[in-house]
């Protein structure tokens, strides 16, 4: 039995649907280093939780979230903390040059938080002028291990994109994506693989340094939506769970109403109709889901779940570009289609100097990022997802670009 959780990652028999997805992420890490791209919410934390949690050959994970980390010694600080907790793995950390044996003893063992984020600060500050030749001696031990170590970015391109924002740490960037690279193709690192994640197409972030051959010996792997009938069994089994009488007709509008079937879209409409069906006692039909879309997941209440779409347009473009992406999507949720032309057009009225291979950059980044697609037939851009179509017009449609 799964239960339905609307937002956080899921493990064990919550688990659904990606197993193929899994399958083909592990295979890939016995040959190489892998991409695993996904927007947010699209369950690329669930993917690596699976990895972690059922490996199906003989390895070690190394999970770091790197988030909010915004330099290279924060990052060699993350993944010594993380090692040394790994009880296989600790013993060839042992005796580090630059670890005294206080910051050893306070990451082996369970201390306060507070006392653990005093650590890290410290170790930051000591590797901060040499954190190559600390991630140096680092890897050097890792690659003496017996068995295989796979390290886990999560996150790894808002980081690259944090440091590149910073003039202090935009060199840093660049620096550490080289390094990082002469690791992975080096001839001493046999035993190690790397799997990098994100929620934002690290193609921008890597274009925008001039690095984009940083990551050419990863082979990229992307999280579709559910198949039609892995999203009709996925309803099915929630249904099945919270013992919520679901029809054949209902289920098939909840999937019209969305559109492209994500996980998370599905997760938010059948938490909606349970909860009308619990709190009113009234069968779920298709004309309930249909009002239940339009007033509660298009609604004010279900709003914070779909706010990132909008808000993290401000985090990642400069502030014409902001505005001539809101531009662009504003005109598709109102007209549904538009040519790249059209498209270029609206850039132009926010972009007076646009420069075409920017605007192409951009666009592919919208597509990377699940915000729209390009028919190639008619040669025409729309929103990727018909829910994502209907929540901006009702929410930005009549927006004024500020």
């Amino acid at each position: 039995m799964i239960t339905n959780r609307v937002g956080p990652p899921v493990r064990g028999v919550d688990f659904y649907g990606h197993e193929a997805f899994v399958n083909l992420a592990s295979n890939k890490l016995k040959a190489g280093q892998v991409l695993l791209a996904a927007p947010r919410r699209f369950g690329k934390t669930s993917v690596m939780y699976r990895l972690m949690d059922n490996p199906q050959w003989d390895y070690r994970i190394v999970h770091a979230d790197l988030e909010h980390l915004t330099d290279p010694a924060s990052l060699i600080a993350e993944l010594t903390e993380k090692l040394a907790k790994d009880g296989k793995l600790a013993r060839f950390l042992s005796g580090l040059s630059w670890l005294s044996q206080e910051a050893w003893a306070r990451f082996r063992d369970t201390v306060e938080e507070i006392e653990l984020f005093e650590a890290k600060i410290k170790l930051k500050e000591r590797l901060r002028g040499s954190w190559q030749e600390g991630g140096e001696e680092l890897f050097k031990r890792i690659a003496a291990a017996d068995t295989t170590v796979v390290f886990f970015f999560d996150e790894f391109p808002m980081m690259v994109d944090r440091m590149a924002r910073s003039e202090k740490h935009r060199e840093d960037a660049k620096l550490m994506l080289h390094w990082l690279r002469a690791l992975r193709v080096g001839p001493k690192l046999t035993n190690v693989r790397f799997l990098i994640a994100g929620s934002i197409g690290i193609g921008r972030v890597l274009n925008e340094l001039g690095e984009i051959a940083a990551i050419n010996d990863f082979e990229a792997l992307k999280l579709d939506p559910f198949t039609p009938k892995v999203a009709a069994d996925f309803l099915d089994a929630l249904a099945e769970s919270a013992k919520v009488p679901l029809s054949q007709p209902s289920k098939r509008k909840m999937l019209d109403v969305i559109g492209s079937p994500v996980p998370y879209f599905l997760q938010i409409i059948f938490s909606e109709a349970s909860k009308s069906h619990l709190l009113e006692g009234e069968a779920i039909t298709p004309r309930k889901v249909e009002l239940i879309y339009h007033q509660k997941v298009l609604g004010v209440d279900c709003k914070t779940y779909f706010d990132h779409y909008y808000g993290r347009l401000r985090s990642y473009y400069q502030p014409r570009e902001e505005k001539a992406v809101k531009r662009i999507m504003r005109e598709l949720a109102v007209v549904g289609a538009m040519t790249r032309d059209a498209c270029f057009q609206f850039y132009k009225l926010e972009v007076p100097d646009a420069d075409i291979e920017a605007f192409n950059l951009l666009m592919t980044d919208l597509e990377n990022d699940f915000y729209v697609s390009f028919d190639g037939q008619k040669r025409q851009y729309q929103f990727a997802c018909k829910l994502l179509r209907d929540w901006w017009l009702r929410h930005y449609g009549m927006e004024n670009n500020n």
